[in-house]
C-alpha cells in the first residue's frame, strides 16, 4: 500500500468519524432538549393536577388557570413530540460503522436495559431493537 492510499484511506476514516461525532452531539443535545420538554410538561400537569384537587375539595380556583395550563399541556406535547421525531429521524440516519459493513459484522442493538437482542424471539411489532445483519 502507498503512502498516499493510506493517507486517503485515513482521512476517509477520520471524516466519517468527525461526521458520526457531530452526529452522537446532535443527538445528545436533542435528548437534552427532549428531557427539558417533558420536565416542564410534567410540571404543568402537576400544577393542573393541584387546582382540580383544589377545585374538588371546595376550593376557589380560577377557570382562566385551568385552561391555560391545558393550553400550555396541548403545547408541550406537540413539542415533546417534535422533538421525539427528530430523534428517531436522527437515529435513521445515522450511518453504520464502515468497518462493520466492509467485514460483514452484524450490527447489535441493545435493549433499553442494555443487553443484546436478537429479535428472533420478539412478536411482530415489537418495538424491541433487532439484530442488522
Amino acid at each position: 500500500m502507498t503512502k498516499s492510499t493510506l493517507f486517503d484511506r485515513l482521512n476517509q476514516e477520520l471524516e466519517a468519524f468527525g461526521k458520526k461525532a457531530q452526529a452522537a452531539l446532535d443527538e445528545g443535545k436533542l435528548q437534552i432538549e427532549l428531557l427539558r420538554a417533558r420536565k416542564r410538561r410534567d410540571s404543568a400537569a402537576r400544577d393542573l393536577g393541584m387546582l382540580v384537587f383544589r377545585r374538588e375539595r371546595g376550593g376557589e380556583v380560577e377557570v382562566r388557570r385551568i385552561d391555560a395550563l391545558l393550553l400550555r399541556l396541548d403545547e408541550l406535547d406537540a413539542t415533546v413530540g417534535r422533538i421525539e421525531r427528530q430523534i428517531n429521524e436522527a437515529k435513521a440516519q445515522r450511518p453504520a460503522t464502515s468497518t462493520q459493513q466492509a467485514e460483514g459484522e452484524p450490527t447489535v442493538s441493545t435493549s433499553p436495559a442494555g443487553s443484546p437482542t436478537s429479535g428472533a424471539d420478539q412478536p411482530a411489532g415489537s418495538d424491541q431493537p433487532t439484530v442488522t445483519v
